[in-house]
């Protein structure tokens, strides 16, 4: 379904903050193009529009048309390292993608935050995206999903707007889980006065989604950087996404036909589903984890059972933190959060994270889950040999 869509784009302080006071204001024209961003498809390229697309400036606000093959951004300094989207408008019944070129070899960390948020189990504050299979695989997303493309050597994510407050909510299962909101989802806090999840307007029996300040969601590129701060060190060769199947043209910027005169088209965009395109089975799809990056802010619900915990800034596998454990005198000192409420009996979970040593060369990592039943407490984890030289990812399944 066509619709229209909005999004701020924000990766580097020294660009962003010279609008309405040297550059992007009222009666002075030095608002220049710093970047392009148009329609994904061979219809929108150099050969169709020689410009390649509107222009990206300081003032980096994005509106158009949406539920198409999705919009395709290239700055002119390089792929940026850190990317924030916020003041999204989008309606989750007409998708928008957003694919941008990275070099081969970049991994990345991509992250939603909400405003003014303290995580619970039946509210989360952040969710990690993963990544998936294909860009099909993406635009019909509950939009926590990426595909880095070989091929195009190309990221593609897609846009949602979520609450403000909070990432997920236990309407689809027990635990906070992330999914799609629409304009008529119900607001699931409490406290908060607001009838519906995402801010609206509604006029004449039309409404619009309104974004909220805030939240936003993080594009973290770990690339090499450039002699330019805050972008990747290579940009690749545009390849143009293959968007319509064999035997078809593209027409629009949402469709392919046999022929721009034919009725006989292909439509990229499924029917929309806010409820989790997984089973929602509990503890299956979702981090049962709360603040499980330690990208939050805070501690909480983290503690220390012996010893000192800080949040450390120096030393992260991605994303800006991680937790560091220091003062400890014996090996079972450690960072520890109850689980109680989360869990099943006789369930299986996988238990995972990355880890690194400060100061020792390198040593055995135990993951624990302490187990407390009818026989008293006891402990099953996983383990691994960890180093101080680089971050190790320690994985696998328990039985409780």
């Amino acid at each position: 379904e066509r619709g229209l869509g909005h999004i701020r784009l924000w990766w580097k302080d020294q660009i962003h903050n010279t609008v309405g006071q040297s550059a992007c204001f009222n009666g002075l024209k030095n608002c220049p193009a710093i970047g392009r961003i148009r329609h994904i498809g061979s219809l929108f390229d150099l050969s169709n529009d020689p410009t390649g697309g509107l222009p990206i400036t300081a003032n980096a606000e994005v509106a158009g048309l949406v539920g198409g093959f999705g919009w395709v951004l290239q700055l002119d300094d390089g792929p940026p390292k850190n990317l924030k989207i916020d003041q999204v408008e989008v309606d989750s019944s007409t998708p928008l993608v957003l694919a941008i070129p990275y070099p081969a070899g970049t991994s990345f960390f991509i992250t939603a935050h909400a405003a003014y948020c303290s995580p619970t189990t039946t509210h989360s504050c952040t969710e990690h995206f993963s990544a998936t299979e294909s860009v099909a695989h993406v635009r019909h997303s509950q939009g926590n999903k990426y595909f880095y493309d070989p091929t195009t050597q190309m990221l593609f994510i897609r846009i949602i707007q979520f609450p403000q407050t909070y990432a997920g909510d236990n309407v689809y299962s027990p635990t906070a889980m992330w999914h799609l909101w629409d304009l008529d989802t119900l607001n699931t806090k409490s406290w908060d006065p607001r009838t519906h999840a995402l801010d609206r307007f509604s006029f004449n029996n039309i409404t619009l989604p309104t974004f909220a300040y805030g939240n936003y969601l993080q594009i973290t590129a770990d690339c090499v950087e450039g002699s330019i701060s805050g972008y990747c060190a290579t940009t690749p060769s545009y390849v143009e996404p293959q968007v319509c199947p064999s035997g078809y043209v593209q027409v629009s910027y949402d469709k392919c036909c046999v022929s721009p005169s034919s009725t006989d088209c292909y439509d990229p965009t499924a029917p929309p589903t806010t409820s989790p395109t997984e089973s929602p089975t509990f503890g299956q799809f979702s981090n049962l984890v709360l603040n499980p990056g330690f990208e939050d802010g805070i501690l909480s619900p983290w503690y220390a059972n012996s010893g000192t915990i800080q949040i450390e800034t120096t030393e992260k596998k991605s994303g800006t933190q991680s937790i560091l454990c220091k003062d400890r005198t014996a090996t079972w000192m450690a960072p520890q959060q109850s689980m109680i409420g989360r869990l099943e009996p006789n369930a299986t979970y996988r238990i995972s994270c990355w880890a690194k040593l400060k100061n020792v060369a390198s040593d055995t990592l135990n993951v624990s889950l302490r187990i407390e039943d009818d026989n008293g407490p006891h402990y099953k984890g996983v383990s691994a040999t960890i180093n101080n030289n680089s971050w190790t990812y320690v994985e696998g399944d328990l039985t409780v």
